[in-house]
């Protein structure tokens, strides 16, 4: 493979960033299912007993989570009606009373509008791992299943569904999982020169991506055609991502077989 060491250590760099001490992630979602969709999947990556904790400008809401499951919704209680009488009730399993009551609260929470950070810490008091809601049964019960996913849920099946699809010769790919150049293919001349390309768009690209477009999404995709010559089109889902480079009067049909390949 080639060197794409400046690429690399740009994507550290900008994962170091966005991981900063102390700081919060911005949850995605462009309205409440989908948030309510995103806080189930930040469930169901968490092992470790952790506070997660969710914010606007005006208001927060805490949860206790452990081995992927949802164990309590934690006091002080978001200003939103009914949260009180839920907090620090540990959630036994999905047939729960509670568990749709909480739905109710975190829609309203998240139907005030604004952006929602999240963050992490260790939790204190454990409820013990067997106590809680698991993630998969949760997003059944509170009706999320699927509906703010791409239709298929594995980010490395969507990528590698979506480079193995490409026909067009002389398109050539890199494929990027969190701050590592996994993979590459197509035309050599192209792929040498895209790893420089996609550190320079990459530097531009994350720190003013929340400016240009406020609205979230689970998958992003940017295609850069000028007038003739190569295009560059980025995706990402998710920390897995792929630049490729190709003829321009190619690139904005590969780009139409990524939007069809997420679309909900």
């Amino acid at each position: 493979m080639s060197d794409f060491s400046r690429l690399e250590a740009m994507l550290a760099h900008l994962r170091a960033r966005e991981r900063a001490p102390g700081e919060g992630r911005k949850l995605k979602g462009s309205d409440a299912d989908s948030l309510i969709a995103a806080l189930v999947a930040e469930i169901d990556e968490t092992i470790l007993p952790r506070r997660l904790s969710l914010h606007t400008e005006k208001d927060a809401v805490h949860f206790a989570v452990a081995n992927r499951r949802l164990q309590a919704l934690l006091a002080p209680a978001p200003k939103t009606d009914g949260a009180e009488d839920l907090s620090d009730q540990p959630l036994p399993d999905a047939e729960d009373p509670n568990v749709p009551a909480l739905r109710e609260v975190l829609a309203q929470f998240f139907g005030k509008g604004g952006p929602i950070t999240i963050k992490t810490q260790p939790l204190k008091a454990s409820f013990g791992s067997d106590i809680g809601v698991p993630a998969n049964l949760l997003g059944r019960a509170w009706g999320v299943d699927g509906k703010a996913q791409p239709k298929t849920f594995s980010p490395d099946e969507v990528i590698s569904q979506f480079l193995g699809d490409l026909a067009e010769d002389g398109v050539a790919w890199l494929r990027i999982k969190g701050e590592e150049v996994t993979d590459q293919g197509g035309d050599e001349g192209r792929t040498a020169s895209l790893g420089e390309q996609a550190a320079i768009f990459l530097d531009g690209y994350f720190a003013k991506f929340e400016e240009v477009f406020p609205a979230d999404a689970l998958t992003c995709g940017t295609l850069i055609a000028p007038a003739e010559g190569d295009a560059m089109l980025f995706v990402e889902f998710g920390e897995e991502s792929a630049f490729l480079s190709g003829p321009v009067e190619q690139m904005p049909a590969v780009a139409g077989r990524w939007q069809a390949l997420v679309a909900e």
